[in-house]
Protein backbone atom coordinates (compact mmCIF):
# COMPACT_ATOMS: atom_id res chain seq x y z
CA UNK A 1 0.00 0.00 0.00
CA UNK A 2 1.35 3.47 -0.91
CA UNK A 3 0.22 7.06 -0.96
CA UNK A 4 0.46 7.13 -4.77
CA UNK A 5 -2.24 4.64 -5.77
CA UNK A 6 -5.74 4.65 -4.33
CA UNK A 7 -7.78 1.60 -5.30
CA UNK A 8 -11.51 1.48 -4.70
CA UNK A 9 -14.12 -1.23 -5.22
CA UNK A 10 -17.38 0.25 -6.49
CA UNK A 11 -20.22 -2.19 -5.97
CA UNK A 12 -23.33 -2.64 -8.07
CA UNK A 13 -25.17 -0.58 -5.43
CA UNK A 14 -22.77 2.32 -5.94
CA UNK A 15 -21.16 1.83 -2.52
CA UNK A 16 -17.45 2.61 -2.48
CA UNK A 17 -14.90 0.52 -0.60
CA UNK A 18 -11.37 1.94 -0.36
CA UNK A 19 -9.28 -1.22 -0.50
CA UNK A 20 -5.75 0.12 -1.07
CA UNK A 21 -3.85 3.38 -0.71
CA UNK A 22 -4.88 6.45 1.29
CA UNK A 23 -7.91 5.60 3.44
CA UNK A 24 -7.63 1.86 2.86
CA UNK A 25 -9.73 -0.15 5.27
CA UNK A 26 -11.72 2.81 6.55
CA UNK A 27 -14.90 0.98 5.49
CA UNK A 28 -13.57 -2.31 6.84
CA UNK A 29 -12.21 -3.82 3.59
CA UNK A 30 -8.59 -4.09 2.37
CA UNK A 31 -6.90 -5.67 -0.65
CA UNK A 32 -4.78 -8.74 -0.01
CA UNK A 33 -1.24 -8.89 -1.48
CA UNK A 34 -0.50 -10.18 -5.00
CA UNK A 35 -3.65 -9.44 -7.00
CA UNK A 36 -3.49 -10.88 -10.52
CA UNK A 37 -4.38 -9.44 -13.96
CA UNK A 38 -4.49 -5.84 -12.72
CA UNK A 39 -1.87 -4.47 -15.09
CA UNK A 40 -1.25 -5.02 -18.81
CA UNK A 41 -4.26 -5.82 -20.99
CA UNK A 42 -4.08 -9.51 -21.99
CA UNK A 43 -3.38 -10.20 -25.65
CA UNK A 44 -2.68 -13.11 -27.99
CA UNK A 45 -0.47 -12.93 -31.10
CA UNK A 46 -0.97 -14.76 -34.41
CA UNK A 47 1.78 -16.35 -36.52
CA UNK A 48 2.03 -18.48 -39.67
CA UNK A 49 4.76 -20.76 -40.92
CA UNK A 50 7.01 -18.82 -43.32
CA UNK A 51 9.31 -21.63 -44.48
CA UNK A 52 12.84 -22.38 -43.44
CA UNK A 53 11.66 -23.06 -39.91
CA UNK A 54 10.56 -19.45 -39.50
CA UNK A 55 7.30 -18.00 -38.20
CA UNK A 56 5.88 -14.74 -39.57
CA UNK A 57 3.95 -12.38 -37.32
CA UNK A 58 0.36 -11.74 -38.47
CA UNK A 59 -1.10 -9.55 -35.75
CA UNK A 60 -2.74 -9.72 -32.34
CA UNK A 61 -6.02 -9.32 -30.52
CA UNK A 62 -6.95 -8.52 -26.96
CA UNK A 63 -8.41 -11.22 -24.75
CA UNK A 64 -10.80 -11.14 -21.84
CA UNK A 65 -9.13 -9.85 -18.68
CA UNK A 66 -9.68 -12.09 -15.64
CA UNK A 67 -8.78 -10.21 -12.44
CA UNK A 68 -8.20 -12.33 -9.35
CA UNK A 69 -7.91 -10.61 -5.98
CA UNK A 70 -8.53 -11.20 -2.33
CA UNK A 71 -10.19 -8.98 0.26
CA UNK A 72 -9.73 -8.95 4.01
CA UNK A 73 -12.87 -7.79 5.81
CA UNK A 74 -12.72 -6.66 9.44
CA UNK A 75 -15.10 -5.15 11.96
CA UNK A 76 -15.31 -4.01 15.57
CA UNK A 77 -16.82 -7.37 16.54
CA UNK A 78 -17.91 -10.54 14.69
CA UNK A 79 -21.41 -9.25 13.99
CA UNK A 80 -20.10 -5.95 12.60
CA UNK A 81 -17.55 -7.77 10.46
CA UNK A 82 -20.14 -10.19 9.03
CA UNK A 83 -22.51 -7.28 8.28
CA UNK A 84 -19.73 -5.62 6.24
CA UNK A 85 -18.94 -8.95 4.53
CA UNK A 86 -22.59 -9.30 3.59
CA UNK A 87 -22.68 -5.81 2.03
CA UNK A 88 -19.50 -6.51 0.05
CA UNK A 89 -20.93 -9.79 -1.22
CA UNK A 90 -24.15 -8.08 -2.25
CA UNK A 91 -22.15 -5.43 -4.10
CA UNK A 92 -20.48 -8.13 -6.22
CA UNK A 93 -23.92 -9.36 -7.27
CA UNK A 94 -24.17 -12.36 -9.57
CA UNK A 95 -22.57 -12.83 -13.02
CA UNK A 96 -25.38 -10.79 -14.60
CA UNK A 97 -24.30 -7.74 -12.56
CA UNK A 98 -21.23 -5.54 -12.99
CA UNK A 99 -19.00 -3.78 -10.49
CA UNK A 100 -15.81 -1.74 -10.86
CA UNK A 101 -12.31 -1.26 -9.61
CA UNK A 102 -11.32 2.41 -9.63
CA UNK A 103 -7.66 3.44 -9.57
CA UNK A 104 -6.61 7.00 -8.78
CA UNK A 105 -3.02 8.18 -9.26
CA UNK A 106 -1.25 11.23 -10.66
CA UNK A 107 -2.29 9.82 -14.06
CA UNK A 108 -5.93 10.49 -13.13
CA UNK A 109 -8.87 8.20 -12.41
CA UNK A 110 -9.35 4.99 -14.41
CA UNK A 111 -11.91 2.23 -14.00
CA UNK A 112 -12.10 -1.44 -14.84
CA UNK A 113 -15.63 -2.82 -15.22
CA UNK A 114 -16.10 -6.51 -14.46
CA UNK A 115 -18.48 -9.24 -13.39
CA UNK A 116 -18.02 -12.42 -11.42
CA UNK A 117 -16.37 -15.21 -13.40
CA UNK A 118 -17.32 -17.72 -10.72
CA UNK A 119 -18.65 -17.71 -7.18
CA UNK A 120 -16.43 -15.86 -4.68
CA UNK A 121 -14.60 -18.00 -2.14
CA UNK A 122 -15.36 -16.79 1.39
CA UNK A 123 -13.95 -17.81 4.80
CA UNK A 124 -11.26 -20.05 3.24
CA UNK A 125 -7.96 -18.21 2.86
CA UNK A 126 -6.72 -16.85 6.19
CA UNK A 127 -4.91 -19.25 8.50
CA UNK A 128 -7.57 -19.17 11.19
CA UNK A 129 -10.53 -19.63 8.84
CA UNK A 130 -12.38 -22.88 8.24
CA UNK A 131 -14.34 -22.62 11.48
CA UNK A 132 -17.39 -20.67 12.59
CA UNK A 133 -16.76 -17.14 11.23
CA UNK A 134 -18.62 -15.73 14.26
CA UNK A 135 -15.54 -16.62 16.33
CA UNK A 136 -13.44 -13.85 14.75
CA UNK A 137 -13.50 -10.19 13.75
CA UNK A 138 -11.99 -10.71 10.28
CA UNK A 139 -12.55 -12.89 7.23
CA UNK A 140 -11.42 -13.20 3.63
CA UNK A 141 -13.15 -13.14 0.27
CA UNK A 142 -11.38 -14.30 -2.91
CA UNK A 143 -12.89 -12.72 -6.04
CA UNK A 144 -12.46 -14.23 -9.51
CA UNK A 145 -13.84 -11.80 -12.10
CA UNK A 146 -13.90 -11.20 -15.86
CA UNK A 147 -13.88 -8.05 -17.99
CA UNK A 148 -15.60 -7.95 -21.37
CA UNK A 149 -13.71 -4.70 -22.08
CA UNK A 150 -10.21 -5.52 -20.82
CA UNK A 151 -8.78 -2.00 -20.63
CA UNK A 152 -8.71 0.54 -17.83
CA UNK A 153 -10.99 3.41 -18.89
CA UNK A 154 -10.88 7.08 -17.98
CA UNK A 155 -13.77 9.46 -18.64
CA UNK A 156 -14.37 10.08 -22.38
CA UNK A 157 -13.61 13.44 -23.98
CA UNK A 158 -16.04 15.29 -26.23
CA UNK A 159 -15.88 18.06 -28.82
CA UNK A 160 -18.67 19.64 -30.88
CA UNK A 161 -19.51 22.12 -33.61
CA UNK A 162 -22.83 23.79 -34.47
CA UNK A 163 -23.90 25.30 -37.77
CA UNK A 164 -23.91 29.04 -36.96
CA UNK A 165 -26.34 30.14 -39.69
CA UNK A 166 -28.00 29.12 -42.92
CA UNK A 167 -28.52 25.60 -44.23
CA UNK A 168 -24.94 24.63 -45.12
CA UNK A 169 -21.53 25.18 -43.63
CA UNK A 170 -18.22 23.71 -42.57
CA UNK A 171 -15.33 24.25 -40.21
CA UNK A 172 -11.69 23.28 -40.64
CA UNK A 173 -11.05 23.96 -36.96
CA UNK A 174 -12.99 21.10 -35.41
CA UNK A 175 -10.99 19.95 -32.37
CA UNK A 176 -10.58 16.17 -32.53
CA UNK A 177 -9.72 14.86 -29.02
CA UNK A 178 -7.06 12.42 -30.27
CA UNK A 179 -6.04 9.48 -28.08
CA UNK A 180 -3.33 9.85 -25.42
CA UNK A 181 -3.62 6.22 -24.32
CA UNK A 182 -1.80 3.10 -25.50
CA UNK A 183 -4.94 1.30 -26.78
CA UNK A 184 -6.87 2.15 -29.96
CA UNK A 185 -10.29 3.68 -29.26
CA UNK A 186 -13.45 3.92 -31.35
CA UNK A 187 -15.04 7.38 -31.66
CA UNK A 188 -18.76 7.94 -31.33
CA UNK A 189 -20.63 10.73 -33.11
CA UNK A 190 -23.99 12.32 -32.33
CA UNK A 191 -25.52 14.24 -35.26
CA UNK A 192 -28.61 16.46 -35.41
CA UNK A 193 -31.07 16.20 -38.31
CA UNK A 194 -31.97 17.25 -40.93
CA UNK A 195 -28.86 17.43 -43.06
CA UNK A 196 -26.10 15.49 -44.74
CA UNK A 197 -22.93 15.49 -42.68
CA UNK A 198 -19.39 14.76 -43.78
CA UNK A 199 -17.09 13.57 -40.99
CA UNK A 200 -13.37 12.84 -40.68
CA UNK A 201 -12.34 9.18 -40.71
CA UNK A 202 -8.53 9.33 -41.04
CA UNK A 203 -6.51 6.14 -40.98
CA UNK A 204 -3.79 7.22 -38.51
CA UNK A 205 -1.49 4.96 -40.56
CA UNK A 206 -3.62 1.85 -39.96
CA UNK A 207 -4.58 0.99 -43.56
CA UNK A 208 -2.83 -2.38 -43.64
CA UNK A 209 -4.80 -3.53 -40.58
CA UNK A 210 -8.00 -2.91 -42.57
CA UNK A 211 -6.84 -4.34 -45.91
CA UNK A 212 -6.40 -0.91 -47.49
CA UNK A 213 -3.38 0.41 -49.45
CA UNK A 214 -0.84 2.21 -47.22
CA UNK A 215 -1.42 5.96 -47.22
CA UNK A 216 -4.73 5.73 -49.08
CA UNK A 217 -6.88 7.03 -46.22
CA UNK A 218 -4.64 9.55 -44.48
CA UNK A 219 -7.31 12.24 -44.95
CA UNK A 220 -10.36 10.03 -45.48
CA UNK A 221 -13.77 11.70 -45.09
CA UNK A 222 -17.02 9.82 -44.48
CA UNK A 223 -20.27 11.13 -46.03
CA UNK A 224 -23.12 10.26 -43.69
CA UNK A 225 -26.40 9.31 -45.35
CA UNK A 226 -28.78 12.28 -45.63
CA UNK A 227 -30.84 12.61 -42.46
CA UNK A 228 -34.48 13.57 -42.54
CA UNK A 229 -36.13 15.78 -39.92
CA UNK A 230 -36.42 13.89 -36.64
CA UNK A 231 -33.60 11.44 -37.50
CA UNK A 232 -30.98 12.57 -35.01
CA UNK A 233 -28.42 9.76 -35.07
CA UNK A 234 -25.64 8.19 -33.06
CA UNK A 235 -22.71 6.65 -34.95
CA UNK A 236 -20.65 4.13 -32.99
CA UNK A 237 -17.58 3.02 -34.94
CA UNK A 238 -16.85 0.09 -32.62
CA UNK A 239 -17.26 -3.02 -34.77
CA UNK A 240 -18.54 -4.96 -31.75
CA UNK A 241 -21.78 -2.97 -31.94
CA UNK A 242 -24.57 -4.56 -34.05
CA UNK A 243 -25.46 -1.30 -35.84
CA UNK A 244 -23.06 1.52 -36.55
CA UNK A 245 -25.87 4.06 -37.06
CA UNK A 246 -28.89 4.26 -34.76
CA UNK A 247 -31.54 6.98 -35.01
CA UNK A 248 -34.20 8.40 -32.76
CA UNK A 249 -36.80 7.36 -35.35
CA UNK A 250 -35.50 3.82 -35.91
CA UNK A 251 -32.95 2.23 -38.22
CA UNK A 252 -33.90 4.12 -41.38
CA UNK A 253 -30.52 5.88 -41.82
CA UNK A 254 -28.66 2.61 -41.27
CA UNK A 255 -30.81 0.86 -43.88
CA UNK A 256 -30.18 3.70 -46.38
CA UNK A 257 -26.41 3.70 -45.82
CA UNK A 258 -25.93 0.63 -48.07
CA UNK A 259 -23.35 -0.86 -45.74
CA UNK A 260 -20.97 2.12 -45.94
CA UNK A 261 -19.19 2.37 -42.59
CA UNK A 262 -16.62 4.51 -40.93
CA UNK A 263 -13.46 2.40 -40.77
CA UNK A 264 -10.78 3.55 -38.41
CA UNK A 265 -10.33 3.71 -34.65
CA UNK A 266 -8.13 6.45 -33.23
CA UNK A 267 -4.61 5.02 -33.02
CA UNK A 268 -2.74 4.97 -29.69
CA UNK A 269 -0.69 8.03 -28.72
CA UNK A 270 -2.48 10.44 -31.06
CA UNK A 271 -2.29 14.12 -30.10
CA UNK A 272 -5.45 16.25 -30.40
CA UNK A 273 -5.67 17.80 -33.86
CA UNK A 274 -7.80 20.08 -36.01
CA UNK A 275 -9.96 18.55 -38.72
CA UNK A 276 -12.92 19.35 -40.97
CA UNK A 277 -16.64 18.78 -40.39
CA UNK A 278 -19.35 19.96 -42.79
CA UNK A 279 -23.10 19.74 -43.35
CA UNK A 280 -25.55 20.57 -46.16
CA UNK A 281 -29.36 20.66 -46.33
CA UNK A 282 -29.58 21.46 -42.63
CA UNK A 283 -31.06 24.14 -40.38
CA UNK A 284 -29.27 26.67 -38.22
CA UNK A 285 -28.01 25.21 -34.97
CA UNK A 286 -27.63 21.53 -35.92
CA UNK A 287 -24.69 20.08 -34.02
CA UNK A 288 -22.09 17.36 -34.50
CA UNK A 289 -20.52 15.96 -31.33
CA UNK A 290 -17.65 13.49 -31.11
CA UNK A 291 -17.03 11.42 -27.98
CA UNK A 292 -13.75 9.51 -27.62
CA UNK A 293 -13.03 7.03 -24.85
CA UNK A 294 -9.77 6.97 -22.93
CA UNK A 295 -8.48 3.38 -22.72
CA UNK A 296 -5.24 2.26 -21.11
CA UNK A 297 -3.60 -1.11 -20.59
CA UNK A 298 -2.61 -0.23 -17.02
CA UNK A 299 -4.26 1.62 -14.12
CA UNK A 300 -1.52 4.28 -14.26
CA UNK A 301 0.94 5.68 -16.80
CA UNK A 302 0.90 4.49 -20.46
CA UNK A 303 -0.12 7.94 -21.72
CA UNK A 304 1.23 10.81 -23.80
Amino acid sequence: MSDYLALRLIGKSGRVWTISGPGAGCEGVELMPKPKAFYDSPAVTYWISAGGGMQKYQGFSYKRRDPLFGLVIAGDDPEDELAIADQVRQDLGNPDDTFQLEAETRSGVRRLTMRLLEDPKAFETLDFEGRDPHNFEANSLMVSAACEQPHWAADPVTSDWSLPSGTSGSTSAFQHPGNPGDVAVFPRWTLNAPGQWTLPDPSFGQEIDFQRPPGADTNRMYPVVALQAGEDVEIDTNTNEPFMITAAGGLGPWMRSSGRDMIYPVAPNTEPFLTTVSVTGAVTGVTATIEVDRWYSRPFGMSL
